[in-house]
C-alpha cells in the first residue's frame, strides 16, 4: 500500500474491498437484529412519592428529624432494598419464577436490586419535593403490582425510621436526665450535710461569732484591768509596809519563828505574773514574750528555792520588846494585801473560761472561709447541673412532642402522589436501536477490516503506482482479461461466502440470546 494516498486511491480500496465491507456490515446487521428480536419484552412501571411537609408549623413543634431528604433517601433504600427484605418480597409475590431449581436465591434476589431505580426529583433545582421508584421486569402484569408494594415499603420504613429516630432520641434524653438529676441530689446532699455538721462555721454564722467575741474581749479587758489595779493598790500597800521597816533586810514574823528568802522574791514574781497574764491575753502562749516571761518568773522561783536550801537554818530569834531591828508589823495593811490576793486569783480565774471562749470563737472564724470556699464549689457544681437539668428537661419534652407528632404521622411523610399503572407497551428493548447500531457497527469493522487487507496486499493496482515504484513512465498496460468460466466461479464463490456469512451471522444472534437469557 502506497505512503501517499489521494481521495481517488481512497475510492479504489473501497471498491476492491467492497465485499469485506459489505459483509462485514451484513454479518453485524443480521446478528444484532437476530439477537434484538429473540430479547424478552422488558415492561416498566413507576411510582412517583411525594414528600409531604410537616402539618404542624416547627415553630408550635420542632421536630426532631431534619436531615437532608436526599440522604435519608439514601439510607432508606439500603435498607428497603436490602437482600433480606427483597427476598421477603420475592417469596410473597412469586417473582422470577425459576421451575427448574437451578437459579440460586441470592442470584434472584441481584436481579430484582437491578431491576429496581430509585431517583429524586428536583425541577427547581432546591430542596427535593417528591422521587421515583421504577421497577423492570418481563412480566408486564407484575410491573405495577411490585412497584406500588415497593413504595409501600419505603413509606411504611420512613415513619418507622422517623418514629424510632425520636423514641431514641426521646429515650437518651430520658436517661441523661435521670443521671443529671442523681449528681443534683448528690450536690444538694452534700450541701445540706456540710451545712447542718458545721452550723457555727457556716459565713451566716461570722456576725454571731464576732459579736460573741467582741463581748469576750470586753469582759477580759475589764478583767486584765481589775487585776492590773489590784496590782497596783498590792504594790502600794507593801510600798507602805517597807517604808515603815527599820531594819528591811530582815523580815521576821512574830507569829512566826522564823522567815524563809523566798519572801525576798515575792513581789517580783507577782509582777512578773501579772506581766505574763496580760501578755497571754493579748498574744497567746505560744508568744517569744510570753515565753520570756514565763522563763524569767522561773529563774526567780528557782533562784528563791536555792537561796533558802543553802540556809535553811537561819532563824532570826525574835527580839525582845521594843529591841532594836526587831521588824514592826501591820496587820491592816496585810489584811488588804491579802484581799488583794485573793481578788487577783478569782479574777485570773474568771479570766481562764473567758479566753478559752474567745480561743472557740477566733477557731470558727478562721475555719469560716475554709468552709465558705468548699461550700462555693458545691454550690458552682449545684448551678451548673441545676442549669443542665433544666435545659435536658426542655429538650426531653421537646422530643416526646416530636415522638408524639411522628406516631399520629403529623409530621414529614411520604404519600404516593401517582401509582403505577399495567404498561401497555415494553420499555425495552429498542430493537430498530439495535439493528442500527449493528449496522453502523459492520460497516466500521468492514472498513477496519479492508484497510488491513489492503496493507498486507503488496500488489500494484494502477499505472500510476507502477510509475511511483519504478521511478519511470509506463508505456502501455494490459488490462485483466477473465473468461466466462472464472466470472460464473466468482459469482458462485460470492453467494457462498453471502450464505455462510448470514447462517454464521444469524447463529451468533442466536448464540447471543441464549447468553442473554441465561445470565440475564
Amino acid at each position: 500500500m502506497p505512503t501517499e494516498m489521494t481521495l481517488g486511491d481512497y475510492l479504489d480500496v473501497v471498491r476492491r474491498r467492497k465485499w469485506w465491507i459489505a459483509l462485514a456490515a451484513l454479518s453485524f446487521l443480521i446478528a444484532l437484529t437476530v439477537f434484538a428480536h429473540r430479547m424478552p419484552d422488558i415492561y416498566r412501571a413507576e411510582t412517583v412519592i411525594l414528600v409531604d411537609s410537616s402539618q404542624v408549623p416547627d415553630k408550635i413543634v420542632a421536630t426532631i428529624n431534619t436531615g437532608d431528604i436526599a440522604g435519608r433517601l439514601t439510607t432508606l433504600e439500603q435498607q428497603v432494598l436490602s437482600p433480606t427484605r427483597l427476598k421477603t418480597l420475592v417469596e410473597s409475590e412469586g417473582l422470577y419464577p425459576d421451575p427448574t431449581g437451578k437459579r440460586a436465591e441470592e442470584e434472584i434476589v441481584k436481579g430484582v436490586q437491578k431491576s429496581i431505580v430509585v431517583e429524586g426529583v428536583n425541577p427547581g433545582g432546591g430542596k427535593m419535593g417528591e422521587f421515583r421508584i421504577a421497577y423492570s421486569s418481563r412480566n408486564r402484569l407484575e410491573v405495577a403490582k411490585v412497584a406500588n408494594r415497593i413504595a409501600q415499603m419505603f413509606i411504611e420504613e420512613n415513619l418507622r425510621a422517623r418514629v424510632d429516630q425520636t423514641q431514641d432520641t426521646a429515650q437518651f434524653l430520658q436517661d441523661r436526665l435521670q443521671d443529671t438529676k442523681r449528681q443534683l441530689d448528690e450536690k444538694d446532699a452534700q450541701l445540706r450535710s456540710i451545712k447542718s455538721r458545721n452550723i457555727m462555721e457556716m459565713p451566716e454564722s461570722k456576725p454571731y461569732h464576732m459579736e460573741a467575741l467582741a463581748n469576750l474581749r470586753t469582759q477580759a479587758q475589764a478583767i486584765q484591768e481589775k487585776i492590773q489595779q489590784d496590782q497596783r493598790d498590792k504594790s502600794m500597800l507593801q510600798s507602805l509596809i517597807l517604808s515603815g521597816q527599820q531594819e528591811p533586810t530582815v523580815e521576821v514574823d512574830s507569829a512566826t519563828p522564823g522567815g524563809s528568802a523566798e519572801g525576798v522574791y515575792q513581789a517580783e514574781i507577782q509582777k512578773l505574773e501579772t506581766k505574763l497574764m496580760q501578755l497571754r491575753t493579748r498574744y497567746g502562749p505560744s508568744h517569744p514574750d510570753v515565753r520570756k516571761a514565763q522563763d524569767e518568773i522561773d529563774r526567780l522561783k528557782a533562784r528563791a528555792a536555792s537561796e533558802q536550801q543553802n540556809d535553811p537554818a537561819v532563824v532570826v530569834e525574835p527580839p525582845a520588846k521594843n529591841a532594836p531591828g526587831q521588824k514592826r508589823r501591820n496587820p491592816v495593811l496585810e489584811a488588804q494585801i491579802d484581799k488583794l490576793n485573793e481578788e487577783i486569783q478569782q479574777q485570773t480565774r474568771l479570766l481562764g473560761p473567758i479566753q478559752a471562749q474567745m480561743k472557740y470563737h477566733e477557731s470558727k472564724l478562721e475555719q469560716i472561709p475554709v468552709w465558705e470556699q468548699q461550700i462555693a464549689r458545691l454550690q458552682a457544681d449545684y448551678d451548673l447541673l441545676k442549669t443542665q437539668y433544666t435545659n435536658l428537661l426542655d429538650k426531653e419534652k421537646a422530643a416526646e412532642l416530636s415522638h408524639a407528632l411522628e406516631v399520629h404521622q403529623k409530621g414529614e411523610k411520604f404519600e404516593v402522589l401517582d401509582y403505577a399503572s399495567t404498561p401497555t407497551k415494553p420499555a425495552a428493548p429498542n430493537r430498530l436501536l439495535i439493528s442500527i447500531a449493528g449496522l453502523f457497527g459492520g460497516l466500521l469493522a468492514g472498513i477496519a477490516l479492508a484497510v488491513l487487507k489492503e496493507m498486507q496486499d503488496e500488489s500494484v493496482r494502477s499505472e500510476g503506482e507502477a510509475a511511483r515504484i519504478l521511478g519511470k513512465p509506463v508505456l502501455s498496460g494490459i488490462p485483466q482479461i477473465t473468461s466466462r468460466r472464472e466470472r460464473l466461479a466468482n459469482r458462485w464463490r460470492a453467494a457462498c461466502v453471502l450464505a455462510g456469512t448470514v447462517a454464521a451471522s444469524v447463529a451468533v444472534g442466536l448464540l447471543l440470546s441464549f447468553v442473554s437469557g441465561r445470565f440475564f
